[in-house]
């Protein structure tokens, strides 16, 4: 998960993006002003942003805030030294998923962190257990494992298989597994990148490398995926030929 960092405190801000790092997070920047802080914002659309109230400059974190949220709604977690009902009052108007006094302890940054994401991404009717389960974006996923949410950009699946009651998603790096059916999956991938070559398979169209319509397989990564002969002249026909 990427996280941009706006705070004017050099020795502060170093102990966040410390903290940020620990937790297992990326840091995309680190901003003291406004003018810097939506330069970062709009080159690496962070996932979350920590932010100061009281910066150099003429913006204020909640100005910056009201800014970021005109743009891309983003979770907004303050982090500041204003402890008065006024401040406050003025930060609450931008939606932020936390507000903590400093200091604080790395245990409760990690909490807010982790609920700023799960509410902000997460799908309302979704109910987590010991499984992993997947939180639905707009343009990728969030599986949990353990106590971390990590991301999957839909460019980055290669396929997915049914295996008993669960789905496991391949990318290049690693294998996700979810307990959701395929079906419920496939409702929330992109129809025009994802299709279905057998009753238990879908893949990223974009992924292929060669199909081989005598053996009835497509290789995606190396890895052959069975075509089946259901599924055959539907996925041709969606195929971009020349």
């Amino acid at each position: 998960m990427k996280i941009l960092i706006v705070e004017d405190e050099a020795n502060y801000a170093d102990t966040l993006e410390m903290f940020v790092e620990e937790l297992g997070y990326e840091t995309v920047g680190v901003a003291s002003q406004g003018k810097l802080a939506m330069s970062l914002f709009d080159e690496h659309n962070p996932d979350l942003v920590l932010m100061d109230i009281n910066l150099e400059g003429e913006l204020s974190g909640i100005d910056l805030a009201r800014i970021f949220q005109g743009q891309r709604p983003t979770p907004i977690i303050f982090i500041t030294s204003f402890d008065d009902k006024e401040t406050f009052s003025k930060a609450k108007q931008t939606g932020p998923y936390a507000y903590l006094i400093k200091p604080f302890e790395p245990a409760r940054l990690q909490r807010s962190i982790e609920l700023a994401l799960q509410h902000a991404y997460a799908d309302g009717d979704q109910v987590f257990d010991n499984q992993e389960e997947v939180l639905l974006a707009t343009s990728c996923f969030f599986v949990k494992d353990r106590n971390k949410l990590i991301k999957i950009r839909l460019e980055e699946i290669l396929w997915v298989e049914v295996e008993d009651k669960y789905c496991m998603i391949h990318t290049k790096d690693r294998k996700f597994t979810l307990r959701q059916s395929l079906k419920d999956l496939a409702k929330k991938l992109d129809a025009s990148i994802f299709v279905q070559t057998h009753r238990s398979y879908i893949v990223n169209a974009s992924e292929i490398e060669d199909i081989d319509l005598s053996l009835f397989v497509v290789r995606i990564n190396g890895t052959e995926v069975p075509l089946g002969r259901a599924h055959k002249d539907e996925f041709i026909k969606r195929l971009q030929m020349l």
